[in-house]
């Protein structure tokens, strides 16, 4: 039965007013329910050989209860076609957001993050695995609360495996490298979120090509440009989030727990860095300014132990500073060793003769390696005919062998 005809049908009570979506299994229809007052979404299944994966999803998504996930109200049959009716969320899905402005500011992603970071807590905790982050899946309310939708191919423990060997299930884009060895885990979703994330901050999928091996390719090697090469102003917070969740390798890579405890570890730290610098180095937990001037005054001796304390915290405090400008003089760094020249491989995807101009003018075709020490900067310009001038700086580093630069066409 087409979508069309299915207006106005009743369903458990719900009327069917408007045809609201359709996806891999089912059509979404906006309803409502006289006698309760509530708007609801139902979605309806129309592929029969996926009635247990359907069923599957109607059992997750009815144990769980979080503020960012919408809700399940009840499983139902109309005829033949098993029903959910589930929590209709107001608002605008984050792929519409998206297309319309293009990429989000470091707050407004910063906000969304760590609402999903919270709702996959919860999952993770109860074993469930959502395996399908992306931007359709996630709505933002009008007040800034977003809902993460559809757990079609999400599972527990206990769900039974609906996918014959060989076939995968997700969006390519946002896979994680083990998902196309049939193996997903917990990390798989924080994989996810890390590709969501890069997304929202630069307008772009840290893996692009022109066919799905290819970016199956770049996945399984985490091939991506550095968002700060497409977003200069992207914050620090927002660089190791994806630096995290984007590591191939799913023991290195970040949990929702880890990652959770990290957003909440960096907003007190911006609290923090509020307070005078003198104040924050030497506050005494559980006293107020106030308070410990007070106990101080009421005892000489305390003052004189306090004052004494502060002396030797700044005598080793300077002494510190030293060792560590002597070890950087002598090449001790702790995050890069300078050594041999490394090579980094510039890619400039889906575009013809596009070429790197050198900081001396020369140019080479892309791809193209330059190379340098780890820890050196190197600034060139990517060029290519019908596209615009893009100056590039990137630092050497062991911890990357290639960059994808992405060029914007002109306006003919």
């Amino acid at each position: 039965m087409s979508a069309i005809n299915m207006l106005h049908k009743e369903i458990a009570g719900y009327r069917l007013t408007e045809h609201i979506g359709s996806g891999g299994m089912g059509d979404v229809y906006k309803a409502y329910h006289a006698v309760l007052g509530r708007t609801a979404a139902v979605k309806i299944l129309h592929q029969k050989e996926h009635a247990n994966r359907f069923r599957n999803e109607a059992y997750i998504q009815s144990g769980v209860n979080h503020p960012n996930i919408a809700r399940l109200y009840e499983s139902v049959l109309t005829g033949d076609f098993p029903c959910i009716i589930m929590e209709y969320v107001e608002g605008i899905t984050l792929d519409s957001l998206l297309q319309k402005k293009g990429k989000l500011s470091n707050d407004e992603a910063l906000h969304i993050i760590t609402q999903i970071t919270n709702a996959l807590l919860y999952l993770h905790e109860k074993d469930i695995l959502h395996r399908d982050i992306k931007p359709a899946n996630v709505k933002l309310q009008p007040d800034g609360i977003i809902k993460m939708l559809d757990f079609g191919i999400a599972k527990t423990k206990y769900s039974p495996k609906f996918t014959q060997q060989g076939f995968l299930v997700g969006t390519t884009e946002y896979m994680s490298p083990e998902q196309f060895e049939q193996k997903v885990e917990k990390k798989s979703d924080l994989w996810s979120l890390g590709v969501l994330s890069y997304e929202m901050l630069t307008g772009y999928l840290p893996f692009e090509a022109g066919n799905p091996l290819t970016v199956r390719s770049k996945i399984l090697k985490a091939s991506f440009t550095d968002p700060a090469i497409l977003v200069p102003e992207i914050s620090t917070i927002l660089q190791e989030v994806i630096e995290k969740t984007l590591r191939v390798n799913p023991i290195q890579r970040i949990s929702a727990v880890e990652l959770n405890r990290f957003l909440k570890g960096q907003s007190a730290k911006k609290t923090m860095s509020k307070m005078p610098s003198f104040t924050k180095l030497f506050s005494i937990p559980g006293f107020s300014s106030f308070q410990l001037s007070k106990l101080v005054s009421r005892n000489s001796i305390l003052y004189l132990g306090v004052t004494a304390l502060l002396i030797v915290l700044i005598t080793l405090f300077v002494l510190n500073n030293s060792a560590e400008t002597d070890s950087k003089v002598k090449g001790e760094s702790t995050h890069e060793v300078p050594g041999n020249n490394k090579k980094i491989k510039i890619n400039v995807p889906s575009v013809e003769n596009a070429v790197i101009v050198l900081s001396d003018g020369t140019e080479k075709k892309a791809p193209h390696e330059i190379s340098g020490k780890a820890g050196e900067r190197v600034e060139f310009t990517v060029r290519a005919n019908g596209y615009a001038d893009k100056k590039i700086t990137i630092e050497i580093t062991d911890r990357r062998g290639s960059y994808d630069i992405n060029l914007e066409k002109l306006n003919q």
